[in-house]
């Protein structure tokens, strides 16, 4: 059976480094059972946004560069492709939808309501971290 290709918002890798709630998701990166997909893109708006000063409170920037390390050698990275469009209530989130599709995503991983009221977008699957953590490593 092939991976469970999964897209993850860098909004729920920030969650995760922030508190033990998403803790669990870590194992997905080493799993067998799933595909991480990530682009510059991503990796840019995860660097940009977890480097703020308002986080340096909840992870040092150590343990998200530990957790970009951990992504690096185990994500199959795509090149950075062209905007999908207009998609989402909130275009700056159409990237992720564009890196869905050029990945071939099964899943986008997400806890932004404006791309999982979308509930799919082509082939992928929009998912709550609490519902992915229930249905996939429960």
């Amino acid at each position: 059976m092939s991976p469970l290709r999964v897209v993850v918002d860098p909004n729920v890798l920030v969650s995760l480094l922030i508190g033990k709630r998403l803790s669990v998701l870590i194992s997905i990166f080493n799993d067998p059972r799933f595909r991480i997909i990530m682009d510059d893109l991503l990796f840019d708006e995860l660097d940009g946004v977890a480097r703020r000063p308002k986080f340096r409170k909840y992870f040092p920037t150590k343990k998200l560069d530990e957790v970009v390390y951990l992504i690096e050698q185990n994500a199959e990275i795509l090149v950075s492709g062209v905007k999908a469009g207009s998609i989402s209530r909130d275009p700056a989130d159409d990237y992720l939808l564009g890196l869905c599709k050029r990945g071939k995503a099964d899943v986008l991983l997400t806890g932004d309501d404006d791309l999982l009221v979308l509930e799919t977008y082509g082939r992928t699957r929009m998912i709550s971290p609490k519902d992915f953590i229930a249905e996939y490593l429960s």
